[in-house]
């Protein structure tokens, strides 16, 4: 093993101050690794907020967006501008939510903070605040993860600096100094909570530096971990399988194994759309989350229906030109359910045979049961029919505790005017039979356009920046949580999105009726028997729920002949309607105390 930094850490820093003619910051020198003065908090503040109220809501239908960056009595602040948000759920406290976006200035700068909001009442009103940094320092490609004890990892670059690791332990009010991890661009950062012998190690990624190591000899592997709860951080003696690889995810399996899905940057070809890349990659490693050994993987090159693409447009008609279309995405199935162990994959891709005029990019998805060695054929996720600006991007993906798998992402297929590229909503779908099938496509946010705020370019529109390259989603049980990206306000602000299904749109999960005797499932497929076409035994007015309206009828009929053996009051089948029918009926009942 080599580790990230210097293993004797008894040693001290030393400062290392500019020569009169340069103009880096100070740094401190151990060994042979470097290390910012950020790092060690010298000239640094942390600066947070009081409790804010209730945030604005953008609401549509039954769904509810809570603006995030907000000020301290929980109101939009004009002028501002936040992208690339990520979150995390406190597993100990659901309310307890944690949110992290690259925070710009209001009014703007070329300095982008690290902006960070927690909330404790499930995301209704939040606090904002900024990791630290050196003056003028950008922080960019925030990661937020906790591990099973409650505690936060905010990951954070800091240009010409490093990327690293701060933690908090109170639910996100307060962060520690930052812990060095490397550096590198475009960044992820996954935690086992598996509750085995591996629970809490930290694993990290990246796609390649972000500055020129101050180590001449240092060879980046792309992966590094940690197995003392982020203390610190060691590098494997190999890289990773795949040079190229970038824009990847993290994902943990059911007994500790590490995935990594990602893509070969290698450039394919060169196609109207842009750049085609070499393919997506799988890896896995059985061995990282063993202390002892120094962590191996294997790659495995993965089929999904369609190109790895970096949209290139001379006339940025595209909607996010100035910035990704998101990472690709990976999750694993850690239940004690029948799904256990499966690994799951989510991509946007473009048609490998696409030509000018066709749909140019689609969200589809894969999956293995058997520990990454084969795949199903791919999936397109979303619904809409092919159209040359149906747009699916800015993918996300999760699986929750009971094995439901939730996939969202933004889609312009209901853009308008001259330019619909330009306009995207939220749109969801999920899956209870591991992917095998996926539920109607919802939008779940109004549309809003992706290009503002913009400059006029030769009388011409212009994006003015970039929505970020990627948003975040988390599951459970109940439902995905997300934090996103919108204009609603005519500037990029960062919004927290609670969706779920609700095949009845009662505004409620359809687990929590199930679960509450809302609504039935006599054929356990977790969704509500009044929304299929099925007949349930004991509904006697057709509804697909056994309630009082069901035993009304039965009541009715009370000391009656059965017209018939088929007579469903009868249900005892001894020819007569009676009180022992109300009893049963009672026991059939799918609503808590057959309440209508």
């Amino acid at each position: 093993m080599k580790p990230a930094e210097d293993p004797e850490l008894i040693r001290p820093w030393t400062a290392v101050y500019p020569a009169p003619d340069e103009h880096h910051p100070a740094y401190f020198r151990r060994g042979g690794w470097v290390k910012i003065a950020a790092g060690l908090g010298i000239g640094l503040t942390l600066t947070t907020a009081a409790q804010a109220g209730p945030s604005p809501v953008i609401s549509f239908g039954q769904y509810r967006s809570h603006q995030v960056n907000v000020d301290a009595e929980g109101q939009n602040i004009a002028g501002d501008k936040g992208n690339e948000p990520t979150l995390a759920l406190n597993p100990l406290n659901p309310a307890n939510i944690v949110v992290g976006w690259r925070k710009f200035d209001s009014p703007p700068t070329a300095v982008k903070h690290g902006g960070y909001a927690y909330s404790f009442d499930g995301g209704a009103s939040w606090t904002t605040g900024m990791l630290p940094a050196l003056p003028l320092q950008t922080r960019t490609d925030p990661v937020l993860e906790v591990d099973a004890l409650g505690n936060f990892y905010y990951q954070s670059l800091a240009v010409s600096d490093s990327t690293s690791v701060f933690k908090s332990g109170d639910g996100g009010v307060t962060w520690s100094e930052p812990v060095y991890q490397f550096k590198g661009d475009k960044n992820w950062l996954a935690i086992d909570k598996t509750g085995g012998p591996s629970d809490g190690h930290i694993y990290s990624t990246w796609r390649r530096p972000a500055d020129s190591n101050p180590d001449p000899n240092y060879v980046p592997k792309y992966f590094i971990r940690s197995t003392d709860g982020g203390v610190s951080y060691q590098e494997p003696d190999a890289a990773l399988p795949v040079a190229n690889f970038g824009f990847g995810r993290l994902t943990i399996g059911a007994e500790g194994e590490v995935y990594l899905f990602g893509v070969d940057e290698t450039i394919l070809s060169v196609s109207a759309l842009g750049i085609v890349r070499s393919g997506h990659y799988f890896l896995k490693s059985v061995d990282a989350k063993d202390p002892a050994a120094s962590p191996t993987f294997t790659a495995q090159k993965v089929d999904m229906g369609g190109n790895s693409m970096m949209f290139l447009s001379p006339s940025l008609q595209l909607p996010n030109p100035l910035g990704g279309d998101g990472d690709v995405q990976i999750a694993a199935d850690q239940s004690a359910g029948p799904l256990r162990g499966n690994i799951y994959l989510l991509a946007h891709v473009s048609p490998y045979a696409w030509q000018t005029g066709d749909d140019p990019q689609d969200i589809h998805f894969v999956r293995s049961s058997d520990g990454g060695a084969t795949w199903s054929a791919p999936v397109r996720v979303n619904d809409d029919p092919p159209a040359a600006n149906a747009y699916q991007w800015f993918p996300m993906l999760a699986v929750a505790a009971n094995s439901r798998l939730d996939a969202v992402w933004y889609d312009t297929r209901n853009g308008s005017g001259s330019a619909p590229y330009r306009y995207s909503q939220l749109y969801y779908s999920y899956s209870w039979d591991g992917g095998a099938t996926w539920s109607k496509n919802q939008a779940v946010t109004p549309v809003f356009n992706t290009h503002l705020p913009y400059n006029i370019v030769n009388g011409e529109e212009r994006q003015g920046d970039k929505m970020g390259d990627y948003t975040q989603m988390v599951s459970d049980a109940n439902g995905a949580h997300i934090a996103y990206t919108a204009t609603y306000h005519g500037e990029q602000d960062v919004y927290y999105l609670n969706v779920f299904p609700d095949c009845n749109n009662n505004g409620k999960s359809d687990v929590l009726d199930i679960q509450n005797r809302v609504s039935g499932d006599t054929n356990l497929n977790h969704l509500p028997d009044s929304c299929e076409n099925i007949a349930v035994k004991g509904d006697l007015d057709g509804d697909r729920d056994v309630d009082q309206l069901d035993l009304n009828v039965v009541i009715a009929a009370r000391n009656q002949p059965a017209t018939g053996i088929a007579d469903p009051r009868d249900l005892d089948k001894n020819g007569v309607i009676n009180v022992l029918d109300v009893r049963k009926l009672t026991l059939l009942c799918t609503r808590s105390r057959c309440a209508i």
